[in-house]
């Protein structure tokens, strides 16, 4: 039987021009756009940019993070993430899922410590049809516990196949943090089978409000994805969300093994101080982040070269920034007996605050590099544009955050 997808012509093209007219696009869409922002009266903040590209994306972004979690309900956002196309008020799980495959669409969930997010990609055509089910997978869900539970086995899978290195951030996450953004991005196996429909329940009616939500979109005209936010059932308000600062501590996991992860750090760079998260994401790039030669094995960053290569080892420079709140340091993997040595060359470089220009000035270029190459890929921007929609207010194109790093100082980066 054919899939019964509501007909809506809601991103209908208001004009139409001849292909002899056009001027020549890349396959994935213009390069330089403009990102238009705009607050509804109830502050559900809408963001969008018209990259022309053949597949269109629109994302429904909550601030619903892991760093909301009580002790009561540690570990809702790994099993809301998991729910996210289950059965809703008006559509079942197996409608969901057979219309947006007949027209070939995607709709994802994905979630961090701070923020939760639907996104729905597809062609042109099929984001029109398709529409309403991203309406109901993000605002009308029921988590029926019958279907909560049939998903216990996924969560099980997700936690055994955590690698070493995520375990690793996650405890640097606690201990820097304690709880809110110390919460772990996944559910602890004791809580496994015990959040509840109606803990799920609760926690969406308490985050998923107007002033914690921001509607993205990429590909789309603005004024109909503005249309498109006002018909959200949400209800108004901001919610709370504790304030999480910076403690600082040590964790360790005995794990058994050669090989030894460790994960050091300390306070970063929050969005909400421009200039110092820019300054910590240059410092990223120059510290150094692997290799950046595709398949190559030579890192140029001060790390690499402050620790030698007399060992096998791989490193890499670790910077997170939240809404009031960062993560800076390093992550080292190393053979355990070589462990120790790496580490106090390490120590010894972040204490140290003497980067020279030549090396800021290539951890600037590599940031500029990578923002860059974000702007053209539409599964990054979306993501982006999201984070910074929902948890700034306002997002900035590609173009825009490259022309900040310019003005990123080698004395802004050594302070």
């Amino acid at each position: 039987m054919a899939a019964n997808i509501t007909k809506i012509t809601f991103f209908r093209a208001t004009a139409t021009r001849g292909l002899a007219t056009c001027p020549p696009v890349p396959i994935g869409g213009l390069t330089e756009y403009e990102i238009k922002n705009t607050t509804l009266p109830n502050n559900l903040v809408v963001a969008s940019a018209n990259n022309e590209s053949p597949i269109s994306r629109i994302s429904i972004v909550v601030r619903a993070g892991s760093r909301n979690e009580t002790p009561d309900n540690a570990g809702v956002t790994h099993t809301l993430r998991i729910c996210a196309g289950l059965s809703t008020k008006n559509s079942t799980q197996f409608a969901i899922t057979r219309n947006i495959q007949q027209v070939g669409a995607s709709l994802t969930c994905s979630s961090d410590r701070e923020v939760v997010a639907y996104t729905l990609e597809g062609t042109k055509q099929a984001i029109e049809k398709t529409l309403p089910f991203l309406t109901e997978v993000a605002t009308q869900q029921v988590f029926r516990p019958w279907e909560v539970a049939e998903n216990v086995p996924r969560q099980r899978l997700e936690l055994a196949l955590r690698s070493p290195q995520l375990r690793a951030i996650d405890l640097l996450h606690k201990a820097a943090f304690r709880r809110g953004l110390g919460n772990s991005l996944y559910s602890a196996k004791y809580q496994l089978g015990n959040i509840s429909s109606e803990t799920l329940q609760h926690y969406v009616a308490s985050n998923f409000t107007t002033g914690r939500t921001a509607v993205v979109g990429l590909g789309v005209d603005h004024s109909q994805l503005v249309n498109y936010a006002q018909g959200l059932s949400l209800e108004t308000g901001e919610g709370s969300t504790t304030p999480s600062p910076y403690i600082g501590g040590e964790i360790r996991s005995d794990k058994g093994g050669n090989l030894a992860f460790v994960a050091i750090g300390g306070a970063g760079g929050a969005l909400k101080d421009t200039k110092e998260r820019l300054a910590f994401a240059v410092l990223q790039r120059a510290l150094g982040i692997g290799p950046q030669v595709k398949w190559g094995t030579t890192d140029n960053g001060v790390l690499s070269k402050a620790v030698g290569g007399d060992v096998q080892y791989a490193i890499s420079a670790v910077n997170a920034s939240y809404s009031d709140a960062g993560l800076f340091g390093t992550l080292i993997a190393a053979p355990s007996a070589s462990a120790g040595k790496i580490v106090e060359a390490v120590v010894k470089v972040l204490k140290g605050g003497a980067l020279s220009d030549a090396d800021v000035n290539r951890g600037k270029n590599q940031l500029k590099t990578s923002v860059l190459l974000d702007s053209e890929s539409g599964s990054n921007i979306i993501g982006c544009i999201g984070s910074q929609a929902a948890l700034v207010g306002s997002a900035q194109s590609g173009s825009q955050i490259a022309a900040a790093i310019d003005s990123v100082s080698t004395a802004d980066v050594n302070a």
